[in-house]
């Protein structure tokens, strides 16, 4: 029972949501932190891929957003950024 848990827990990770499903997707880097970024009409999440000790969210949100705007080619409203520091859900103006 523990291990299905761990692993139902480790394959929703970086699944998108509901609304981005079926979305393009891409890898991409943006200094220290490595996000894949999912995306789809108007939508984009950043899930960071990489491993570290206690990242700064302000870094890490800064460094989300930039990915979702490389990626998309897209403006990222500001004021639609939420999330933490694994996963950044945000609107895109295109």
């Amino acid at each position: 029972m523990r291990f299905l848990a761990i692993f139902l827990l480790f394959c929703s990770c970086s699944t998108p949501s509901v609304g981005l499903m079926g979305g393009a997707k891409e890898t991409v880097q943006v200094g220290q932190y490595s996000f894949t970024v999912r995306h789809k009409g108007d939508s984009a999440e950043a899930y960071r891929t990489n491993m570290m000790r206690r990242p700064k969210a302000r870094e890490v949100f800064a460094a989300g957003a930039t990915a979702i705007e490389r990626v998309t080619g897209c403006h990222v409203v500001r004021s639609t950024v939420s999330g933490d520091v694994a996963y950044l859900r945000a609107d895109i103006l295109c």
